[in-house]
């Protein structure tokens, strides 16, 4: 296979090699630019980012660990697949543990705490698709920082970024519809309402009932949009 197109070069760029390649292919993969199941040469993909391939395999190593990539052989590697089992899976995770730790956010709630997430609600809904994807992404972490360990914040980054793969499939920041973005928009609202009336139950529920719709709806639409690109969806377990 090769990569062309897929990924750009970063040889002019002057942050961390690492970093670079890591956000490139990650970029690559949740965009689609690399499709899931793909198969890829690390030495391929090292002519086509003009870098050594020390970062690259060190890179991979990082999107092997946010179960991104599946390192095959010692020269080659592949676009982890998308499967409803493993959606099922990541929200069943979330769901034990973000609605807890919001919860014991807003029992704690500050006003400079509200102020982030009605911030970051606000950037959602910017007219720039990562400017808004970045918000939302933001308003989850804000949910739950205030309770958080930083063991906490690692598997849920790790969560976040599997899941992500499987919420901008289905939905899509620029081909959303304003009907679509407000009702969205409104899902989040009431989360940040229980937050701001310090309402600890009101929010674990309410988060419990949005990433239970969330996948719900991502579930029983997963299977046609990857058919629609050309790959099938494995079967849910519970079925």
């Amino acid at each position: 296979m090769t990569t062309t197109g897929a990924v750009r070069s970063i040889a002019d760029r002057n942050i961390s090699a690492v970093d670079l390649v890591t956000a490139e292919i990650r970029r690559a993969v949740l965009t689609g630019a690399l499709p899931p199941g793909e198969q890829f040469s690390i030495r391929e993909l090292a002519r086509q980012l003009g870098v050594s391939h020390i970062p690259i395999r060190e890179a991979l190593r990082r999107l092997e660990g946010q179960g991104l990539v599946v390192l095959t052989q010692a020269r080659s590697a592949a676009v982890a697949p998308l499967s409803t089992e493993d959606l099922t899976a990541i929200y069943r995770l979330r769901l034990r543990i973000e609605p807890d730790l919001a919860a014991r956010s807003a029992a704690s709630r500050t006003p400079e705490w509200v102020d982030r997430l009605a911030r970051d609600l606000e950037e959602s809904r910017n007219s720039d698709p990562d400017r808004a994807w970045q918000g939302h992404y933001d308003f989850h972490e804000g949910l739950v920082a205030p309770a958080a360990s930083s063991w906490d914040l690692r598997l849920l980054h790790t969560l976040w970024t599997a899941a992500e793969r499987y919420t901008l499939l289905v939905f899509d920041p620029i081909v959303v519809d304003d009907d679509e973005r407000e009702r969205r928009h409104a899902r989040h609202q009431r989360l940040l309402d229980r937050a701001a009336a310090g309402d600890a139950g009101g929010l674990e529920a309410e988060l419990s009932a949005h990433l239970e719709a969330n996948e719900h709806e991502i579930a029983h639409r997963i299977e046609a949009i990857l058919h629609r690109v050309g790959h099938a969806a494995e079967p849910r377990s519970d079925e």
